[in-house]
C-alpha cells in the first residue's frame, strides 16, 4: 500500500523537482523493489517445497486407498469361501444324518450281518477294518471342513483388522493434508501480496526513472544554454536557409553534439536530441526523398535526402505514410517516441545533419569541442536558425 500512496503523491507532485531529489527517491524505490524480489524468490521456494510435499502426500493417500480397496476385495472373497465351506459342511452332515437314519431303520443287524458273514478269521479282520474306516472317514471329513472354515474366519478377521489400520492411516494422512493445505494457502496468500506489492513498486520505479531522465535532459539543456560557445560567433545567420522547416516545432534542445554515449558501445553523439512529448509530429526540413532506416540503436528511424545533404531522425514512436516516398518541406514523416535504445527514457527525436559539403558553412564547435562525427556536423546552429 505504501507504494501506491507514493506513486499517487509523485503523480500529483511538481515535475520541476530537481533530479537529485528524484534520484534519491529512485534509489529508495529500487531498494524496495529488490527487497521484494528477494522475498518473492524465498516465498516462491517455500511454496514450491510445500507443493512438492503435498504431491507426495496425495500420492501416499492414493496408495493407502488402493490398499483399502484390495483388502475389502479380499474380505469379500474370504466371506464367499467361508459360505462355500459352510455349505459343504452342511451337506456332509446331511449325508451323515441320512446314513445314520438308514442305519437306525435297518437296525444294528446290517453291520453285524456284514461281520457275521465272514468266512474266516482273516476275512473277519478285514471286515472290521472296513467298518471302522468308514466311520473314521466320515469324522475326518467333518473335522477337515471345520478346520478350513476356522482358518478362513481367522484370515477374514486379520483382513478386517488390516482394513481398520489402513482406514486409521488414511484419516491421519487426510488430517496432514488438510493442515498442509491450510499452510500452503497462507503462504500463497503472502506470495500473491508480494507480487502485488512488486507490481506497484515496478510502476513507481518506472515513473521515477522517466521523471529522472526528463529532469536530467532539462537540466542538461539549461546548462548547455548557459555555456558560452567557445570559438563560435553566436550568430546563426550563416546557417539559415538550409532547414526550411523546424524538424520538431516547440521541442527543447541543446548543443549536445559530441557528447559521450555508451549505448551499443562507446561513441560520440552525432546529432542533437530534440525533446518533446510522445507523438509530437516530426517534419521534413526540406524537400526530397524520405526512406526508412530502422536499426537496433535508433529504433524506428527515417532519413530525408535533399539537394544539400541528408538528415537522420531516430527513436520515433511510429512513422507517417509509406516509404520510400517524395516529401515536401514541412511534411510529417513520423512522430516523437522512445524506440531503440531510448526505450523507457525521455521521448525525443535524435536528429543528425550530414551535408554533402561541410565547408560551405563556418565550422561550429559544440561545448564538447567536437565539430564533426563521421559525415555528420553539429546541427545545432541550423536548428537554432530555423526553430528559433
Amino acid at each position: 500500500m505504501a507504494a501506491v500512496v507514493l506513486v499517487g503523491g509523485l503523480a500529483a507532485g511538481p515535475v520541476r523537482a530537481d533530479s537529485a531529489t528524484t534520484k534519491k527517491q529512485l534509489s529508495v524505490a529500487l531498494n524496495k523493489l529488490h527487497d521484494l524480489e528477494h522475498r518473492i524468490d524465498s516465498e516462491s521456494a517455500t511454496v514450491a517445497s510445500m507443493q512438492k510435499d503435498m504431491t507426495a502426500l496425495v500420492t501416499e493417500i492414493d496408495h493407502v486407498q488402493s490398499q483399502i480397496a484390495r483388502t475389502q476385495y479380499q474380505i469379500v472373497k474370504k466371506e464367499a469361501e467361508i459360505q462355500d465351506a459352510q455349505a459343504q459342511l452342511d451337506g456332509t452332515r446331511e449325508q451323515l444324518n441320512q446314513r445314520a437314519w438308514v442305519a437306525y431303520e435297518n437296525g444294528p443287524g446290517s453291520s453285524l450281518d456284514f461281520l457275521l458273514g465272514a468266512t474266516s478269521l482273516s476275512d473277519l479282520a478285514d471286515r472290521l477294518v472296513i467298518v471302522n474306516s468308514a466311520a473314521s472317514n466320515d469324522q475326518d471329513l467333518i473335522i477337515q471342513i471345520e478346520e478350513e472354515q476356522n482358518r478362513l474366519r481367522s484370515r477374514q478377521a486379520e483382513l478386517e483388522s488390516l482394513e481398520n489400520t489402513l482406514r486409521d492411516k488414511r484419516n491421519q494422512l487426510n488430517q496432514q493434508q488438510a493442515a498442509l493445505q491450510s499452510k500452503l494457502d497462507a503462504e500463497q496468500k503472502v506470495l500473491n501480496q508480494l507480487e502485488a506489492d512488486k507490481g506497484q513498486a515496478d510502476n513507481l520505479v518506472n515513473l521515477l526513472r522517466k521523471r529522472y531522465n526528463a529532469q536530467l535532459a532539462a537540466e542538461e539543456a539549461a546548462r548547455l544554454r548557459r555555456i558560452q560557445h567557445r570559438g563560435n560567433s553566436g550568430d546563426f545567420r550563416p546557417y539559415a536557409g538550409v532547414f526550411l522547416a523546424c524538424p520538431v516545432p516547440g521541442a527543447v534542445f541543446s548543443d549536445d553534439f559530441g557528447a559521450p554515449r555508451f549505448g551499443g558501445g562507446y561513441h560520440l553523439h552525432a546529432g542533437n536530441d530534440l525533446f518533446a512529448a510522445r507523438d509530437t509530429p516530426i517534419h521534413a526540413p526540406f524537400s526530397g526523398t524520405a526512406e526508412r532506416s530502422d536499426n537496433g540503436l535508433g529504433g524506428i528511424a527515417v532519413k530525408v535526402y535533399g539537394s544539400l545533404g541528408w538528415v537522420y531522425n531516430a527513436h520515433m514512436d511510429h512513422v507517417e505514410g509509406g516509404y520510400p516516398r517524395s516529401v515536401s518541406t514541412g511534411d510529417v514523416i513520423g512522430y516523437v517516441g522512445d524506440s531503440g535504445d531510448a526505450r523507457g527514457g525521455a521521448t525525443h527525436d535524435h536528429f543528425e545533419w550530414h551535408p554533402n559539403d561541410p565547408s560551405r558553412w563556418p565550422t561550429w564547435t559544440s561545448p564538447y569541442r567536437v565539430s564533426r562525427v563521421g559525415s555528420a556536423i553539429d546541427p545545432y546552429p541550423f536548428n537554432s536558425a530555423t526553430c528559433g
